[in-house]
């Protein structure tokens, strides 16, 4: 609550900013209730509605949650014994709500934390912003999708998403945007990709922050010319994997000029004598991708159980060997993404569970997931490792687990003074 009040002071407002088409003299709980109710099924990783429900009105949960969105036993409503809503409620209210409005809500976290320079410490050069970009199945195949998920033969299969995440300073990922990819348009009879929502986000990112300088991380399937006409004409730079299979010719190219680029190279080691890790990067300018000219970096990474080599295009000038091993770094970053997806799948947080089979309400549960992952990453990364010892050595899970006990059985003072400044460590 702390964390809210210091961060997001707003978060009450933006949630009852949303429209409500219900009749307001008829309602006992305000739309930031319902909205806590789902951003709290994420935060404290139960897994699914169900799961929430069952403990959703035991002991000190009611005025906890009144505590966050400001509807306390004192509402008249509530006659002094406040409850928490269904998961049904919820989800009528959730189907009911245009998820572009819905959107606005991580978008005005992530707002709040760029005016206070959160991640000014894990920026490129100290200048670029690095956004990784990749896609995720949304949910998986349940009978009853309507409007999206749908193959070419117009089979139930998936709901897929593309999302952005912005890089913090710890080597932690906020969720920045999102862009729903529809499989099958029933309209145009056209199937979607993750390609054209990339294309799609790109213009929303150019719209929200004109001047924001962006520089994107993504796989090899971004390494294509229409990305990168993309970020040429919004100022924007890139580091993208680059592979032999989905870029022949400019591979080839590359291999070719190597002979004569032999000054381009860089060695460092890094980490104690018994587990060195030795980075070796060699790089070539001016390739062609397609129509475009790029640079390219291949980045040999030794150590004393394996040996890999990446490579990555880039439009990054002035290559010299430092700025070619923060390059090389930055693009290993990619991971982070990964990770995220890994663990909403894995940790209980229910990315691929339906949490609904209705479109519209689905799109704005993963909106309301995506904040949550904002809050939780200032609450497990931030102010507990900062305040709590044991934290430190505690999992996600383990913390998630602590906080939702305590969300049952610790009824929290109503007078909780706002955080100050989060700070991360830096790595």
């Amino acid at each position: 609550m702390r964390v809210v009040r210091g961060s997001f002071p707003g978060l009450n407002g933006w949630l009852g900013d949303l429209p409500d088409p219900r009749s307001q003299e008829m309602c006992l709980y305000l739309a930031a209730h319902i909205g806590w109710h789902v951003l709290a099924t994420y935060l404290f990783r139960t897994g699914s509605r169900n799961a929430f429900d069952e403990f959703r009105n035991s002991h000190a949960a009611p005025w906890n949650l009144g505590l966050l969105c400001g509807q306390t036993a004192q509402d008249p409503r509530f006659a002094g014994h406040p409850t928490v809503t269904c998961s049904d409620n919820a989800k009528r209210h959730a189907s009911r709500v245009d998820p572009d409005r819905v959107r606005q809500i991580p978008l005005r976290m992530i707002k709040e934390l760029l005016k206070r320079r959160m991640f000014d410490g894990s920026r490129l050069f100290d200048h670029w912003y690095t956004v990784i970009v990749d896609g995720t199945v949304q949910e998986k195949c349940r009978q009853g999708f309507r409007g999206d998920g749908k193959s070419s033969s117009g089979q139930g299969r998936y709901r897929y998403v593309l999302q952005a995440v912005i890089l913090g300073p710890q080597g932690n990922v906020f969720p920045f945007l999102h862009e729903f990819v529809d499989m099958h348009n029933p309209v145009t009879e056209k199937e979607d990709c993750e390609l054209k929502a990339f294309l799609r986000l790109s213009r929303r990112l150019k719209e929200l922050f004109p001047r924001l300088p962006i520089c994107w991380v993504g796989d090899a399937l971004y390494a294509c010319e229409p990305v990168l006409r993309v970020c040429r004409e919004y100022g924007w730079r890139y580091i993208l994997t680059l592979k032999e299979g989905r870029q022949p010719t400019t591979w080839e190219e590359m291999l070719q000029l190597l002979p004569r680029s032999r000054a381009n190279g860089v060695r460092t080691d890094s980490g104690p004598v018994a587990a060195r890790t030795r980075m070796d990067c060699r790089w070539v300018e001016q390739v062609m991708l397609g129509k475009l000219e790029t640079n390219v970096i291949l980045a040999g990474e030794i150590t004393p159980q394996s040996a890999t080599l990446y490579g990555y295009i880039t439009d990054l000038a002035h290559l010299a060997p430092q700025r070619v091993i923060a390059i090389a770094a930055t693009g290993r970053q990619r991971h982070r993404i990964e990770d995220k997806f890994n663990a909403e799948k894995n940790h209980r947080i229910g990315l691929e569970h339906v949490f609904c089979a209705e479109t519209k309400a689905a799109k704005n549960f993963y909106t309301m997931m995506q904040a949550a992952q904002i809050l939780w990453a200032l609450v497990s990364q931030g102010y507990c490792k900062r305040v709590y010892a044991w934290a430190k050595e505690a999992t996600d899970q383990g913390l998630a687990l602590a906080a939702w006990q305590g969300w049952q059985f610790c009824r929290w003072p109503p007078d909780l003074p706002p955080l100050g400044q989060i700070r991360f460590g830096f790595t």
